[in-house]
């Protein structure tokens, strides 16, 4: 049940509108902004995002009865860091494939019952019965962070560990925690005066081409927004 769960879980540009908890279609929905923390010399610094995730019900002929699928819009957290260099923290997770998509980390870190069932953490967490918020993210399911080299050539992108942030940005930055919380604040915009190539991409991977062969991580426009990727 788990990986069937798993594979319905869906990231997807283009959601509806969400007004009040409930999607166009009165779907279950809530918005949350996920904030990092990093600590360094300088002091803390911390950047967030605000994402919406509308999950939908749907019948599974595979398995013959009904599942669920959530749609997701928002972009990559921006944490500025000495030197001039910036980390992101992308729409993708380093959970399990099934589980890689930013919006189970929310229902992981708010949702006490969290099992999987997209449709009944949604509606939890839209009416704020009995969830955790703010509530720290596991680190099973952080968002992947990387950073690059050259902001002005995404083939510069590198990958960065979570539990060695210094040996990107150098000694004494560390990650502190990722947390994530119910709000009602507008989704976050704006990357593309960071990342002046994103739209050109057009959903395509960082070296430019359509197919993941050689692309840099295998990462794609999508990692990094919903919107700018479309």
């Amino acid at each position: 049940m788990m990986a069937r769960r798993g594979v319905l879980g869906m990231l997807a540009g283009g959601a509806v509108a969400l007004l009040s908890g409930c999607g166009l279609f009165g779907n279950p929905s809530y918005r949350f902004k996920m904030t990092v923390e990093v600590e360094t010399p300088e002091g803390l610094k911390t950047g967030s995002s605000v994402y919406e995730v509308e999950t939908t019900g749907s019948r599974d002929l595979v398995a013959g009865g009904k599942g669920s699928r959530f749609t997701f819009r928002g972009e990559a957290v921006a944490v500025d860091l000495p030197d001039g260099r910036t980390l992101f923290a992308l729409l993708k997770t380093v959970a399990m494939s099934g589980h890689d998509v930013l919006p189970v980390s929310s229902m992981v870190a708010m949702d006490p019952d969290f099992d999987y069932d997209w449709m009944a953490s949604t509606k939890k967490i839209a009416s704020s019965d009995g969830i955790k918020s703010p509530a720290e993210v596991p680190a099973g399911y952080y968002p992947m962070l990387v950073t690059f080299t050259d902001i002005d050539d995404p083939k510069s992108v590198q990958r960065v560990d979570p539990a060695n942030l210094a040996a990107s940005f150098g000694p004494s930055i560390r990650l502190k925690r990722i947390t994530v919380e119910v709000t009602n604040e507008p989704l976050t915009t704006g990357l593309e005066k960071r990342l002046r190539w994103l739209k050109t991409l057009h959903g395509g991977y960082l070296h430019g081409g359509s197919s993941s062969r050689n692309a840099p991580m295998g990462l794609h426009g999508a990692n990094f927004s919903s919107e700018l990727s479309k």
